[in-house]
């Protein structure tokens, strides 16, 4: 299951680079591999454990947890789509599990976004994309939950008049 694909324009190549879209064992893991064949005992990067989508409540602690194979080892970076990966985030690689992490301790609803968790090695690159769902709490909730009350408690007095003027 190869697909053969020219770059495109922009995309610098080394002479004899191709992207072979191949297909992982994993659901929703897009592989890229750069050459049209590997040396013995080699592989394109690909994820045996992705990361699962979050929904949290703010001010929890949030972690993307993902396993990675290839060979060389492919290096693991986490991009966000609409923002930066700042301070607020450490990635984490436990050698014990062979897990990969991107730890949010803390988090804000300006946090809920989609990330990417790319796998790179000389070969190819792996990518999967993950949603965090940030919950909020505070002010904003308690006013939206006062004012559904209120208009709870109007309704069945509305439909009391609309029934005795029938």
């Amino acid at each position: 299951m190869f697909k053969i694909c020219k770059a495109k324009d922009g995309q610098p190549t080394a002479p004899g680079q191709v992207k072979i879209k191949k297909k992982s064992r994993v659901p929703g893991v897009m592989i890229t591999q750069y050459v049209e064949v590997l040396p013995n005992g080699m592989a394109t990067p690909d994820f045996t454990r992705k990361p699962i989508a979050l929904t949290i409540q703010e001010g929890k602690m949030a972690f993307f947890r993902a396993i990675v194979t290839g060979n060389p080892t492919p290096t693991v970076t986490w991009v966000r789509n609409n923002g930066e990966i700042d301070d607020r985030y450490k990635s984490v690689f436990d050698t014990i599990s062979g897990e990969h992490q991107l730890q949010m301790p803390n988090v804000c609803a300006d946090q809920a976004d989609t990330y990417k968790c790319y796998a790179r090695n000389e070969f190819g690159k792996a990518l999967v994309t993950v949603t965090l769902n940030v919950i909020e709490i505070g002010y904003k909730k308690s006013k939206a939950m006062k004012e559904s009350r209120t208009a709870f408690r109007e309704l069945p007095e509305d439909f009391k008049k609309n029934l005795r003027s029938t």
